[in-house]
């Protein structure tokens, strides 16, 4: 018998053609198989109306049935037919809110089915509660009154009740009227404090749900809701180990984070591709009346925490935990869920805290402040100037792969014109981050949360940060001047420099040399005597071709204005060289340091002091190349001709030295071990700043040298949250390692 077996209508031939031709298979038996399939079950049209098409394939006759109520709004041409067909779906404009036809493909009296969902465009609905937290008496009966926010009728909404702890029934009725949301409520006959959650959902016509929880705390039968205390009573109370509250006490304060913001908080790495995004959801900060002090709070969930900056708030701290941190001190209230939330309104001044960097204290933790005279160190490029294949996935990123989310967040470092600086972490999910238009060039004043955020992957970012709400936070003159000359620059623009493979040899001091010259002239006008001069003072040889170690490569920081991915055009100084020629040795003994060196002559120059700024990592994206590089760097300078050298502490974090990070990594093999990119390996060039005195203005010849601080080496450890810094240089050491300076500029006033 002549027969064949049908796999998939249509993925090779057709019934037709099929019965025409024939196939012949031993011992086979004829199946009819029964199809039907639409092309796509989802398709979305425009609230100016028109016409659709689905395309569906069946080798049967096809019945169309609506599964929901479409009001006539929606009709499809044919209402059954035969094998493939293309059925065209009319729909009407739409001036309400988003609807959907959910139509049903049924096969020969139903043996098979199949949906497609026609979804078109109209209004979204919105729902936002102001002031979602009211606190009533308890010995009388109350009528309370909640704004709604909505584009949804009132009377649209699915309301439910859930009561917090024993006491039941005291809530009469919830009822709409005239915009507001009425709650009438029995009066409280016990000495508990009672709670309750009113919950409004709305399911739109695309099977949204919208909801939305209003709180309602009932004082006692004396109209006592516990222990008011304040802020310096709660910092008391708080331990390091945490402090559980188990009693009825109240604050009152003011909100001065914005639960939609999505920098409020680091979202720290949870393995080498994986960050926790729910961190900068569940965390708020809450600032005294008086703008003294400041509390971060910590939800459970995001869905807990809804408050919007200029809330006026009362919080209970019952079931509470209190935690105090230290270096800096600063406090935090935790295990917060919204029935903490007793009363809120709207609409409160934030009060005004003016700061220089240098005025910074403990105090300002957590609370919002505004630093004066600030101003970009770096003008290039975005808000997190980072290799974006490895940041987080966010609409902003066009590597949307599986395991790039090595870290959300990055770090700006700000200088006021005092040469003090402060580290401005900005978040992955904070789409204006790289929106294409750069950041401000002048000064001004910059508004945020002064926070203390570990950055693992940065390093050491100081005893304070600040975090902008938005992008409106960064106060500083779009198309202003800078409060500094600039001297001398490196920055790896084609423009200002031209090198090969290797920058070009200066036989007078057997190292590397490359000449700075001042913005406003052009390579091409033949200018010989420059600004100073950078030498790299590590010349042991690795190859011949590498005997010179200054070249240009790759920035990795991504300068361009909104650049994704590797930076092409604007170059870092690349070095290559062996790890242990940044040491002089005596034997097996480390006797001083090499490094990069600038030369330049401040003989005409008077001023308060000078700025040594610049961005840096290891490695070339390569577990290879960034396994072994000196930790910890420092910065010294020489006004007798490098006879001596002072150290120079970091401008931003005070230590004598700063970390030096690699770059990230695609998880590899080395030695037999499986190496994952580690906790400390950063997505870009970190920067740094340092204050010269002014000592070194007035001078034939200055020195300044960024060169190891120590022998302290880094290493791959075997899991991704391993500690790099765990190895130290010997004479032994063979390595070669891999490091890049993206910018190094000198600046004075």
């Amino acid at each position: 018998m002549k027969s064949c077996k049908i796999l998939r209508y249509g993925a090779v031939c057709g019934l037709a053609a099929l019965a025409a031709v024939g196939c012949s298979v031993d011992d086979a038996e004829t199946i009819r198989v029964r199809e039907l399939t639409a092309a796509e079950h989802e398709l979305f049209v425009p609230a100016s109306g028109g016409t659709a098409q689905i395309q569906l394939y069946s080798n049967g006759r096809v019945r169309v049935e609506a599964l929901n109520d479409i009001g006539g709004w929606a009709s499809v041409d044919r209402s059954e037919f035969d094998g493939d067909r293309m059925v065209s779906v009319t729909f009407t404009e739409n001036d309400s809110f988003r609807r959907m036809a959910k139509l049903r493909f049924v096969l020969d009296g139903g043996t098979r089915a199949d949906t497609v969902c026609v979804k078109q465009y109209g209004v979204v609905p919105s729902l936002e509660c102001p002031a979602p937290y009211k606190a009533i008496r308890g010995s009388v009966e109350t009528f309370t009154q909640f704004e709604i926010d909505t584009n949804i009728p009132l009377g649209d909404f699915a309301v439910a009740t859930a009561y917090v702890g024993p006491t039941r029934d005291w809530i009469r009725s919830v009822q709409p009227e005239q915009g507001m949301l009425v709650v009438d409520t029995k009066p409280n006959p016990g000495d508990d404090v009672c709670k309750a959650v009113v919950n409004l959902s709305y399911v739109d016509g695309w099977e949204e749900t919208f909801s939305a929880n209003l709180y309602i705390t009932q004082a006692d039968k004396d109209d006592e809701f516990g222990r008011e205390v304040s802020f310096a009573d709660v910092r008391a109370l708080a331990t390091a180990e945490g402090t559980a509250v188990d009693e009825d006490i109240l604050i009152e304060g003011i909100v001065v984070s914005d639960f939609h913001s999505k920098n409020m908080e680091v979202n720290p790495s949870v393995s080498y591709d994986k960050v926790d995004v729910t961190v900068n959801d569940c965390t708020a900060y809450l600032e005294s009346p008086d703008g003294r002090y400041g509390f971060r709070l910590r939800f459970d969930t995001p869905e807990d925490n809804v408050l919007a900056r200029g809330t006026r708030l009362s919080l209970s701290l019952s079931g509470t935990v209190l935690t105090r941190e230290e270096n800096p001190e600063r406090y935090t209230i935790s295990s917060l869920v919204g029935e903490n939330m007793v009363e809120s309104a709207a609409g409160e001044a934030i009060p005004v805290k003016q700061r220089r960097i240098s005025e910074l204290t403990d105090d300002d933790v957590y609370t919002f402040v505004s630093l004066e005279n600030t101003e970009f160190l770096f003008k290039e490029g975005s808000y997190a100037n980072v290799y974006e294949n490895y940041s987080l996935s966010s609409d902003v990123n066009a590597s949307q792969t599986g395991n790039n989310n090595r870290m959300d967040g990055w770090a700006s470092l700000l200088m006021d014109d005092a040469g003090n600086s402060i580290y401005a972490p900005v978040n992955m999910l904070c789409l204006w981050r790289r929106s294409g238009q750069g950041v401000p060039q002048g000064t001004g004043t910059t508004h945020g949360i002064v926070v203390h955020n570990e950055l693992p992957r940065y390093g050491n970012v100081g005893r304070y940060q600040i975090r902008v709400l938005d992008e409106s936070g960064f106060g500083m003159e779009w198309a202003g001047e800078s409060a500094y000359t600039e001297f001398a620059e490196w920055d790896g623009n084609p423009h200002k420099y031209s090198f090969g493979t290797y920058a070009k040899f200066n036989s007078r001091y057997a190292y590397n040399r490359l000449e700075s010259i001042t913005p406003s002239d052009d390579i091409s006008s033949g200018k010989t005597v420059p600004n100073a001069e950078l030498f790299c003072e590590n010349h042991v040889e690795t190859t011949a071709a590498e005997a010179w170690p200054i070249a240009g490569t790759g920035n990795y920081n991504n300068p361009e204005v909104g650049s994704l991915g590797t930076s092409l055009t604007c170059k870092a100084y690349f070095v290559k060289a062996g790890v242990k020629g940044w040491y002089r040795w005596e034997g097996n003994e480390v006797v001083g340091y090499n490094g990069l060196r600038m030369e330049f002559s401040t003989a005409s120059l008077n001023g308060s002091h000078m700025l040594l700024g610049f961005s840096f990592a290891a490695g070339t994206i390569s577990a290879t190349t960034s396994k072994t590089y000196p930790a910890h760097w420092c910065v010294e300078y020489s006004v007798d001709g490098g006879q001596s050298y002072t150290l120079c502490p970091s401008a931003a974090t005070g230590a004598d030295y700063v970390h030096l990070r690699s770059l990230p990594w695609w998880d590899a093999s080395l030695a037999g071990n499986r190496y994952n990119t580690c906790s400390s390996a950063g997505i870009g060039l970190t920067d740094h700043l340092f204050r010269l005195p002014a000592e070194v203005f007035g001078r034939e010849r200055v020195m300044v040298r960024i060169r190891p601080y120590d022998k302290v080496m880094t290493v791959l450890p075997l899991v991704w949250n391993g500690d790099t810094e765990t190895a130290e240089i010997s004479a032994a050491t063979t390595y070669d390692n891999q490091l890049r300076w993206g910018v190094i500029t000198l600046r004075y006033r």
